[in-house]
């Protein structure tokens, strides 16, 4: 087995085998790399070889948190078969290989590398890592298998749930889509107005900018919006990759919310993504326990569980500490540990 840098020429290659992991996925693409550059980081691609064929690796990505200190991540990865006899092996030749990225003396230093992959069991060879303080992705999510028949998909769905699709159908609501590029401007738009009224913190004008030129490498992105009379009165930005379509971004209006358009709006989009081939669509984010009103985002899981489908829970983040002191001086700057 070696390391080298996976070349261009290898995308499809490398995205193949990033596709059949289930613990990895969109994250481990290049055009997510791209769009990690755009935001101040840098992107490492690196895979693992027995001979000339990629077996496994990770895109990683560095980020300079302040002059002189960095941190390393990887999202969904590494990429490696978790479940072979060879998984701890290849996972400590490729940690291994992580320390020719890792800034260990000089000017600049990293604290620590964080992993996240797509997994629903700890490793035992985790054992020299040890749980982030918070998840980068959610812990949960909650998945509709598209395998099943549209009209499987219907019964699937709690009652209100049936019923509120049925509401905006009847009222007239039209679903409608378009690329990145062309849906960009117009989500945005209903997009801070949903932040604002909910006061989360949510993404800026500039994040979406650079979102809509790094989907712009790939053509199995989609802006959908669910519209009254011309208005748009909700919309969704949806990534397929592989067999799973992801629900990315989504906004709502205030207004004339009993027509219930974000019902009607997620089922043509599963309808969509069925229609497309793809096996799964991704809510992306749910409360891990449904029944405890105080989560942030009780309201959202609500609405998603109207859907049915099922919900998977992940391991979430974990850390390797390479400079304790500025492990514990980046857990209090970026707000981690108070």
């Amino acid at each position: 087995m070696n390391f080298k840098y996976i070349h261009p020429d290898a995308q499809v290659e490398w995205e193949s085998l990033v596709t059949s992991n289930p613990a990895s996925g969109y994250m481990q693409s290049f055009f997510w790399a791209e769009f990690k550059n755009t935001l101040g980081w840098t992107t490492f691609k690196i895979g693992m070889f027995e001979e000339e064929k990629i077996v496994g690796g990770a895109i990683v990505a560095k980020f300079p948190y302040s002059t002189h200190k960095n941190i390393l991540y990887i999202p969904e990865g590494p990429v490696i078969s978790y479940d072979a006899p060879h998984a701890e092996e290849m996972f400590q030749s490729f940690m291994a290989e992580i320390d020719t990225i890792a800034d260990l003396t000089g000017p600049q230093l990293t604290s620590h590398l964080r992993i996240e992959p797509k997994l629903t069991q700890l490793p035992s060879f985790f054992n020299r890592f040890q749980k982030a303080p918070i998840n980068q992705q959610p812990l949960s999510t909650q998945v509709i298998d598209l395998i099943l028949s549209e009209e499987q998909l219907m019964a699937a769905m709690k009652p209100k749930g049936r019923y509120n699709v049925k509401i905006a159908k009847q009222h007239g609501v039209r679903i409608t889509q378009t690329s990145p590029q062309s849906g960009m401007k117009d989500f945005l738009r209903l997009y801070l107005q949903t932040v604002e009224r909910n006061k989360f913190e949510g993404k800026d004008a500039d994040y979406f900018e650079r979102l809509a030129y790094a989907l712009s490498l790939t053509d199995t992105a989609r802006v959908f919006f669910a519209t009254y009379n011309g208005k748009i009165l909700a919309s969704a930005i949806v990534l397929g990759f592989g067999k799973i379509a992801t629900f990315l971004f989504g906004a709502s209006s205030s207004e004339q919310r009993e027509l219930m358009a974000p019902y009607l709006l997620h089922w043509e989009i599963i309808r969509f993504a069925q229609a497309k081939g793809y096996r799964e669509y991704d809510f992306y984010g749910v409360s891990p326990d449904e029944t405890d009103h105080t989560h942030p985002w009780q309201g959202i899981t609500a609405f998603k569980k109207k859907f049915g489908g099922r919900q998977i829970n992940y391991i979430g983040a974990y850390d390797f500490v390479y400079n304790q002191k500025l492990y514990e001086e980046y857990l209090k700057e970026s707000g981690e540990i108070i």
